[in-house]
């Protein structure tokens, strides 16, 4: 009986490696509705790359104060923690294409109430708070609505190439955005440019109405409080049950949290170890960007070579070689060309295995994941990884007082090389990955 069941599993795999071989970008191109929806993404993105510049001139502008921009930020952070797991569990009985639509027309309402404020001199920093709040609680539903839609238009031999596709084309898109936002606000001003982030919404959401998500047959419920409260704790308990996805969980919170202390320390980085300034931050820039662009381009490709185990022991690799290496090298820096060098490769070698495994995750999710619990485990997730970031921040706030630079990146290198060799002994990380779990609903609710 096993063995019969293993030799039908392994026909199984080398039928889906046959179909995989075939599968190309092109094809991506082929998927109308997914390629409808991934446009509209591209399009937000845009927009919301220029409105993040402008946005942060406003706040400065408007308050001349530099804590206004820490508060507005923490309430930006609000709801991705605590609305979007409930959120998932409410929008997984709804159809995902209204919320999308409605969302975005919610957002395209306040951008354009703050893009008019400031044009006419009447906003105040309580209002930029409030559409703030009120732009990130709608997202919160946003997020899970459009990751549950993901595999309604997207047949399955094409995940791979599809996220990274979009993966890809995002970064790409963002990169154009931040480029051009500033000739962009000489040009039409401030206000302009938050208009533009306005237009971007309302063009969204045209796009997806014309999308063909598939829930035709999918009869709107009505609010239940004890139905709501019972598909909440499915949910958690769909993650309880499984942990393939407890641990995929765990990892995601620890690679959100590992990173902090570059994001929040790019510039002692740049000064107290590298010895450098303004051109060190630009190269270790371009460095990630460019490896994570190459990373989701040919995540497809190295996945059929190294499995998602052997990924995530490669990125966590990738941190601590970044890390670690950078601090310790300090000796050969006997040169400009030489920290340069080092700060490309090291920070390329971060960008690259960060983007695979991010791929990587997205792909997890899509396959591994029942469709109908897609919603609620991706707000779960989302809402565990904006969750550490805060954390690992403040953390970071209180021991950078007592500790030089180079010790915090040292120690952080050697957390995940700790995290990397308990991945390279787990058994349960490289087993089932691209299963479905449950079959049966009623055992996950058991």
């Amino acid at each position: 009986m096993y063995n019969e069941k293993r030799r039908k599993e392994e026909r199984n795999k080398k039928c889906c490696m046959k179909q995989e071989s075939k599968v190309g970008y092109r094809d991506i191109l082929r998927q109308t509705e997914y390629m409808k929806i991934m446009i509209a993404a591209l399009i937000n993105r845009f927009g919301d790359s220029i409105d993040a510049i402008a946005s942060t001139w406003i706040v400065y502008e408007i308050t001349g104060n530099a804590a206004w921009s820490a508060i507005i930020y923490g309430v930006n952070r609000i709801p991705s923690i605590i609305i979007t797991p409930l959120a998932g569990a409410w929008v997984e009985g709804q159809k995902k294409k209204t919320i999308m639509i409605v969302t975005d027309l919610i957002r395209a309402v306040c951008v354009a109430f703050v893009a008019t404020g400031y044009l006419f001199g009447f906003l105040q920093a309580w209002m930029l708070l409030v559409t703030t709040l009120t732009i990130s609680t709608v997202e919160a539903f946003r997020g899970p609505a459009s990751a549950a839609l993901t595999p309604k238009v997207l047949e399955k031999e094409y995940y791979e190439y599809g996220i990274s596709l979009s993966t890809t084309l995002s970064s790409m898109v963002e990169l154009i955005g931040t480029a051009v936002a500033a000739a962009i606000i000489a040009v039409i001003g401030t206000s302009g440019a938050i208009y533009v982030d306005m237009t971007t919404f309302l063009l969204s959401a045209l796009i997806i109405v014309f999308v063909n998500t598939k829930e035709q047959g999918l009869v709107k419920q009505k609010f239940d409080r004890k139905t709501y409260v019972k598909d909440l704790a499915d949910g958690f308990s769909y993650v309880k049950k499984d942990a393939i996805i407890r641990i995929f969980l765990l990892l995601a919170v620890f690679l959100n949290a590992i990173l902090v202390p570059l994001n929040s320390l790019q510039a002692p980085l740049a000064g107290d170890i590298l010895g450098g300034g303004a051109e060190i931050l630009s190269i270790l820039g371009i460095s990630i960007t460019v490896g994570m662009l190459l990373g989701s381009v040919t995540y497809p490709m190295v996945q059929r070579i190294i499995p998602g185990k052997g990924l995530w022991i490669a990125s966590g690799l990738g941190i601590a070689l970044f890390y670690i290496m950078l601090p310790v090298c300090r000796p050969l820096y006997t040169s400009r060309i030489l920290v340069c060098a080092f700060t490309a490769v090291f920070s390329f070698i971060l960008g690259y295995t960060v983007a695979l495994v991010n791929s990587h995750l997205s792909v997890f999710a899509v396959k591994r994941i029942r469709t109908d619990y897609l919603a609620r485990i991706s707000g779960i997730t989302t809402a565990a990884g904006a969750a550490s970031m805060p954390v690992a921040s403040f953390l970071v706030s209180i021991v950078v007082a007592y500790v030089d630079t180079s010790a915090i990146f040292i120690t952080s290198g050697v957390l995940a090389l700790i995290v990397t060799v308990c991945m390279i002994f787990s058994r349960t990380l490289g087993q089932g990955e691209t299963d479905t779990v449950a079959e049966d609903v009623e055992m996950v609710r058991s």
